[in-house]
C-alpha cells in the first residue's frame, strides 16, 4: 500500500492485485520520458484536461509523466505517496478498470495560487475479491504546479464525503451514510452556474452541492 496509508487501508490493501500486476499493466507508459516544462498555467489546464479526458488517469494510473516533476507527491485524507510511477501503480491497483470511471465536471487554472482545480465525479467498483461498489462522489483535486517548472508537484484529494462514510458503503452497500453524488450532468450545470456567479468559487460551489442533503 502507498506510504502513510491508514491501518484499514493497509489492511484491505493485503486484498488488491499485486504492485506487479498493476506495473505490467501500465507498461506502454514512458516514466522518463522529457518533461514537457515552462508552459504556461492554462496550457498546463488544457493539457490535464485533455489527457483526463483520454486516458482518465485518477482511475486508469495511465498518466502522462511528461506533465509531473520528479518531486511528485500525493495525498488525500487517508494515503500518501510519492513519485509519479508509484501513484499510477496504486491507483491502477486500487480500481477496477472494467467499471470505473473520471466525469469531469470542470478544470481551473488558479494563477494566484499556482494550481489547477479539477472537480470530478467518480464511480466503479474496487478491486478487492467481491468487487464492491463505490457509491458516487465527488472529488476536488488540487494540483500544485512547481513555480520553476511549470510542471504537476503535488496532488490533493478532498471528498465530498468523508472517507469513512465511503469505506463502509463499499463494505456496507451503497444504501449507507450519504446520498450518492448526482448524475455529472447535474453537477456540470452547477458548475456553469457557479462559475457564471463567482468565477473562482466554481469548485468549491458544485462540491458543496454534492455533499449530503
Amino acid at each position: 500500500m502507498a506510504e502513510g496509508s491508514d491501518p484499514v487501508n493497509q489492511f484491505l490493501g493485503q486484498f488488491l492485485p499485486s504492485n506487479r500486476a498493476a506495473k505490467d499493466e501500465l507498461a506502454g507508459i514512458d516514466f522518463d520520458a522529457p518533461k514537457l516544462s515552462g508552459r504556461s498555467i492554462q496550457q498546463m489546464a488544457e493539457l490535464v484536461e485533455a489527457g483526463l479526458s483520454r486516458s482518465q488517469w485518477f482511475v486508469t494510473g495511465e498518466v502522462d509523466p511528461r506533465l509531473f516533476s520528479d518531486s511528485f507527491a500525493f495525498k488525500d485524507e487517508s494515503v500518501a505517496t510519492t513519485g509519479i510511477k508509484a501513484y499510477a501503480t496504486g491507483v491502477r491497483k486500487l480500481f477496477d478498470q472494467a467499471t470505473s470511471k473520471v466525469e469531469l465536471i470542470s478544470v481551473e487554472a488558479r494563477p494566484d495560487t499556482q494550481a489547477l482545480v479539477v472537480v470530478w465525479r467518480l464511480e466503479g467498483r474496487v478491486n478487492l475479491p467481491f468487487k464492491p461498489k463505490i457509491k458516487p462522489y465527488v472529488v476536488t483535486t488540487t494540483l500544485g504546479l512547481d513555480p520553476d517548472s511549470g510542471l504537476i508537484c503535488s496532488q490533493l484529494d478532498e471528498f465530498s464525503v468523508p472517507g469513512w462514510d465511503l469505506l463502509l458503503s463499499i463494505l456496507l452497500g451503497e444504501g449507507f451514510g450519504a446520498k450518492p453524488a448526482p448524475p455529472v450532468e447535474e453537477l456540470r450545470a452547477a458548475a456553469v452556474a457557479a462559475a457564471a456567479a463567482g468565477g473562482s468559487k466554481a469548485a468549491a460551489n458544485v462540491l458543496k452541492s454534492a455533499s449530503p442533503r
